[in-house]
Formats: C-alpha cells, sequence, structure tokens
C-alpha cells in the first residue's frame, strides 16, 4: 500500500519567493513617471503609472496598490480629488502626494486630511521618494 500524498503548502511552493511591494504612482509627466518608475524597478517595487487621476481611483479601487504616490496636478482631477474620491469610496490606501507646490497651506492641507507625507519633486531624488515608500510601508519592504 502506498502512503497517502502529502497536502503542499503555498509556503512550500514558493519557498523564499517574496511578494513585491505594489506601488501606485499617479503622475501625468511621462518623463517624471519613467524616472521614478525606474527607481522603483531598481529597488524591486511592482509599480503600476496611472496618468490621470480618474485612472489612479479605477486602479486603487481594484484593492491593488498597497501604497499610492499622487501628484496634486493632474488633467482631470487634481491630487486633492482623487483623494477625496478614494476617502469616499472607503479606501484606507496611505498616500504620499508628490508634487512642485510647495507652500505651507498646501502641505498643511494634504497632511491635515491624513497625508502620510508630501514631498516636493524639485526637492527630493527619486531614490528619496523610494526610501520615503519603503519607511511608510512599515518595514515590509526588506
Amino acid at each position: 500500500m502506498r502512503p497517502a500524498a502529502r497536502g503542499v503548502s503555498l509556503k512550500e511552493l514558493t519557498g523564499n519567493m517574496q511578494l513585491k511591494p505594489r506601488v501606485l504612482l499617479v503622475e501625468d509627466r511621462s518623463d517624471l513617471a519613467a524616472m521614478y518608475q525606474l527607481a522603483f524597478d531598481i529597488a524591486g517595487f511592482d509599480i503600476r503609472v496611472a496618468v490621470t487621476g480618474t485612472e489612479g481611483v479605477t486602479i486603487a479601487e481594484s484593492g491593488w496598490p498597497q501604497l499610492m504616490v499622487l501628484d496634486l496636478q493632474l488633467p482631470d482631477l487634481d491630487g486633492f480629488a482623487v483623494y477625496d474620491a478614494m476617502r469616499r469610496r472607503g479606501l484606507t490606501i496611505p498616500v504620499i502626494f508628490l508634487s512642485v507646490t510647495d507652500d505651507g497651506a498646501t502641505i498643511r492641507r494634504a497632511m491635515s486630511l491624513g497625508a502620510v507625507d508630501y514631498l516636493v519633486k524639485p526637492r527630493v531624488k527619486p531614490a528619496d521618494v523610494v526610501w520615503r515608500v519603503k519607511h511608510h510601508l512599515n518595514g515590509s519592504v526588506a
């Protein structure tokens, strides 16, 4: 008589394979999007880019992203409208605003709404954006 086949767990099948952290970048400027996408790719992230606020909300609704990096100035909706649309739909994805706008009132507004961070584009390098995303994912990134 042959012994019964033992079930194999998902952990045994995947071994040490780790899932890549999933980040949604909402940025309409293709040159900046490509630059940030490359930095996230190099750092081992699964990155998707949305070029409009509407597209960003749609991807967020899918449940895919673990964190969103969101530009304030988009062609259809501004970043605050995107953030508001997500919250009205019950989405609690952490959001880092990334914008050229550096006035204190805008930064305070973003943070008071619940953004986890606010970064000013000309002052932050792509590698620093990646580091901040890792930080806000609470150490879930190796």
